[in-house]
């Protein structure tokens, strides 16, 4: 009996540790990046913020997805913060991860998708489909 006495207070006790500094969250946003239909030229929409996402703390991993109708040869796709300061290229995997730990971004600070494809001639347009991220954040 003593035995299973401390084993439930050991397990309390890494509970209550374990708790008191996890703190931080998820933000989950999508939207239909813009069509793209001119080459050399940026195009960019933020991801909607979800109301009650706080605006202390700091931005973490970011989970994204992003998805177009085709993928044409010279298509640069970016992850950004501050307007386009802070960004990642992701143009070479469509879904993954990116660290902004090192940035210092708030957890409700919009992030955007860039996109362009780059290259001379005409075009057929490039549909932006259903993407979306996650971010997560600590305090």
């Amino acid at each position: 009996m003593k035995r299973k006495s401390i084993l439930l207070a050991l397990s309390g006790l890494m509970f209550i540790s374990s708790s008191a500094f996890a703190t931080g969250g998820t933000a989950t946003s999508s939207m239909v990046p813009p069509s793209i239909s001119v080459k050399n030229q940026w195009y960019n929409k933020a991801f909607p913020v979800p109301a009650g996402t706080p605006s202390t703390g700091k931005v973490g991993q970011v989970y994204y997805t992003w998805t177009y109708s085709s993928y044409p040869a010279g298509m640069q796709v970016y992850l950004c913060y501050n307007n386009g300061n802070t960004c990642y290229d992701v143009s070479n995997a469509r879904s993954g991860s990116v660290n902004f730990t090192n940035d210092n971004i708030a957890p409700n600070q919009p992030i955007s998708l860039w996109a362009r494809v780059n290259g001379t001639g005409k075009m057929v347009t490039v549909n932006g489909q259903s993407s979306q991220v996650i971010v997560n954040y600590t305090f």
